[in-house]
């Protein structure tokens, strides 16, 4: 399923936000690089943190898929108690959940 391009991409646990940081790095060289695209994102990688170190929200979520194979990614981080990167079987389309309220 994953191809040689993507199977460096860490199917792993989060636990600490300096990990995520360094994930997020590592996602945003491989979108420059063209191999992944992102799918869906709660918000841009350059908003991830203010100039003040606060995060956008309590929860962040990245969807990205590897340019060559199509294997879908989601990238989940929750700033209190850590997240993961695991393969996802579709694009997450928020319209798949019409009655799911926005976390605040």
């Amino acid at each position: 399923m994953r191809c040689e391009q993507c199977e460096k991409i860490p199917l792993a646990e989060i636990h600490t936000p300096q990990e995520y940081m360094l994930c997020i790095g590592s996602l945003a060289r491989m979108l420059l690089a063209g191999e992944v695209e992102m799918t869906y994102q709660t918000c841009p990688l350059d908003k991830i943190m203010d100039n003040d170190n606060k995060w956008y929200a309590e929860k962040l979520f990245h969807q990205f898929r590897c340019t060559k194979c199509g294997t879908i990614y989601g990238m989940l981080c929750n700033t209190h108690t850590g997240g993961q990167i695991k393969i996802n079987d579709k694009v997450f389309d928020p319209a798949d959940y019409p009655d799911k309220k926005e976390d605040k």
